[in-house]
């Protein structure tokens, strides 16, 4: 029987027998339907070449999404636990696949080197036992043949080759932990673990392996370097996870393989109630802090190399390291490093996302001598990305941004919710889209994904400005006694812009002294800075309502 059960819709047929003719060329056997035979009925084959395959290749698409049979096909090996996805354009895999991880081959040309396919055939050389050939020839002038998925699969853990890391940072989620000493708890760890390999691949600058490849290393005590270099990347997080009484303690840490170096690391004490909350919770808390300390490691790693060694991912992880400083300067290098990303790659998507993020950040931030024509360059760069790679959630976080400033409130929306869609951890991505429902006029919709970010980036170095839109999305929802509340826990982190927000809010709780001395404070920061692009309401009347808090406060300031 074959090793390799491979679906896909008819439309696709082209891009899923290239992959099979990839697969092939390896040893493996594949089955699809185009061998159906002509004397049995359709239905018992598929069942039986389903049961017999020892993997399950479902390549998604928009029509394999829509398709009955191609989701019939891939929930049966999901419930036997041998399904393995791949996508080839911008379709997300439909629940319940949505939350395994999928491997993006939608720019894939064939390379037998690519990271994305090296993702591919570690999986199945998993759920194969190294189907493929095992033994290749060496070549006649007796070269070694080289190695393979199914031939390092021999090999035990621990002594394997090492393999080339990745351009893209990359990282391994090793299997937690279970100290607890209760064997009920074993599934917790590794749900645990699971869950943040799906988060983490949604971030489409990190090469993630496959939980199939990481938990071969469960329960063996090799080191994280080792690990490191056997699996070809930079990064491995690993923790653990201790149940006393009613309470869960998980903890994980995240180590730079290459010298062993903890770059991060923390805990996580939680009440053991709703034990499907608390896995999210955990995933959620993870991913949101270790994304930024990835990105900011590879930012000083390549600051080390000299600029004419760069390559143009070099240059969009050492624009993000300036962006990232929040500064005129620094914005003023990324632009720089992301126009020179462009220059060395332009098919890169991330250079052009990068280049969108600076130009709107400029022209908002007030450091643009012209902040229309910035804007309108930073959603033509946002695009540019979009049609490049469009399941990049970052892409639409960007064309939000710009549209939003521009005055294109439908269009803002919908690339929001484009990038929460995408990716579901994405904090930012949950500010944006509560920004923009504020300005699109519907502020008490705002509140929840405003709060929702926060919650996935409790400590992030812009949480004043996120706690100033959240005042105001309570504001214009006529909570002043929150609006209050939040646009003062944004001044306590050093963002004086929230102080406007607060008169208006304390005068329309006729605090009128309070009001008043917010009133002054507003005036103070509008002078001590440049002028800067506001967002444009969709409903005047909103605008109207803040203005007449704000007049308000002035008038019992004068009083």
């Amino acid at each position: 029987m074959p090793g390799i059960f491979i679906s896909y819709a008819r439309s696709t047929a082209e891009r899923a027998e290239k992959i099979a003719s990839a697969l092939t060329s390896l040893g493996y056997e594949v089955w699809s339907e185009d061998k159906l035979p002509a004397h049995r009925a359709y239905s018992d084959v598929i069942n039986e070449r389903l049961r017999d395959a020892k993997a399950v290749l479902v390549v998604w698409s928009k029509d394999a999404a829509a398709s009955q049979w191609v989701r019939a096909e891939a929930d049966l090996a999901r419930q036997a636990g041998k399904l393995i996805q791949v996508g080839i354009d911008a379709t997300l895999p439909p629940m319940p696949f949505n939350q395994i991880h999928c491997v993006d081959l939608s720019a894939w040309s064939g390379d037998a080197e690519a990271s994305e396919w090296g993702t591919v055939l570690a999986s199945l050389a998993e759920l194969t036992g190294g189907a493929a050939a095992s033994n290749p020839a060496p070549s006649a002038d007796g070269t070694p043949p080289p190695v393979t998925a199914s031939t390092i699969r021999q090999l035990e853990p621990g002594e394997r080759p090492s393999l080339a890391r990745p351009s893209r940072p990359s990282i391994a989620v090793l299997p937690f932990k279970n100290m607890s000493g209760d064997p009920e708890q074993e599934y917790f760890a590794d749900a645990i673990s699971e869950d943040i390999v799906t988060a983490l691949s949604r971030w489409r600058w990190f090469f993630v392996i496959s939980p199939l490849s990481s938990f071969a290393y469960k329960d063996r005590d090799i080191g994280v370097s080792r690990v490191g270099h056997e699996l070809g990347v930079r990064y491995a997080l690993e923790g653990s996870v201790r149940k006393f009484g009613r309470r869960v303690r998980v903890t994980a840490q995240l180590v730079d393989a290459a010298d062993g170096s903890h770059v991060w690391a923390d805990k996580f004490d939680r009440e053991l109630v709703d034990i499907l909350a608390l896995q999210d919770e955990v995933t959620q808390q993870v991913v949101a802090a270790i994304e930024p300390e990835m990105l900011h490691g590879e930012g000083v790693r390549i600051a080390r190399k000299s600029l004419t060694d760069f390559s143009a991912l070099d240059c969009f992880y050492r624009g993000m390291w300036h962006l990232n400083t929040a500064s005129q300067v620094g914005y003023d290098e990324a632009l720089r490093l992301f126009r020179e990303a462009i220059r060395r790659d332009p098919d890169l998507p991330l250079g052009h996302i990068g280049l969108a993020r600076a130009l709107y950040g400029r022209a908002i931030y007030g450091w643009s001598s012209q902040p229309t024509t910035d804007l309108e360059e930073a959603r033509a760069a946002a695009q540019v990305a979009i049609s490049l790679d469009a399941r990049d959630a970052w892409a639409y976080f960007a064309s939000a941004g710009a549209c939003l400033y521009l005055g294109e409130h439908g269009a803002a929306l919908d690339a929001a919710r484009r990038a929460i869609m995408l990716n579901p951890n994405f904090a930012y991505g949950h500010y944006r889209f509560g920004q923009v429902l504020i300005f699109s006029g519907r502020p008490a919709e705002a509140i929840g994904p405003i709060e929702r970010s926060l919650r996935f980036s409790p400590y992030d170095p812009l949480l004043g400005p996120m706690l100033e839109t959240l005042a105001l999305a309570h504001y214009q929802a006529r909570n002043y006694d929150e609006a209050a509340r939040q646009a003062r826990a944004a001044i306590d982190l050093n963002d004086a812009r929230a102080s406007a927000v607060l008169a208006a809010s304390l005068a329309r709780l006729g605090q009128a002294e309070p009001a008043a001395e917010a009133f002054a404070q507003s005036l103070a920061e509008r002078a001590s800075r440049r002028s800067r692009p506001a967002a444009p309401y969709s409903d005047p009347a909103q605008l109207e309502h803040l203005r007449e808090g704000f007049r308000l406060a002035g008038q019992r300031r004068r009083l």
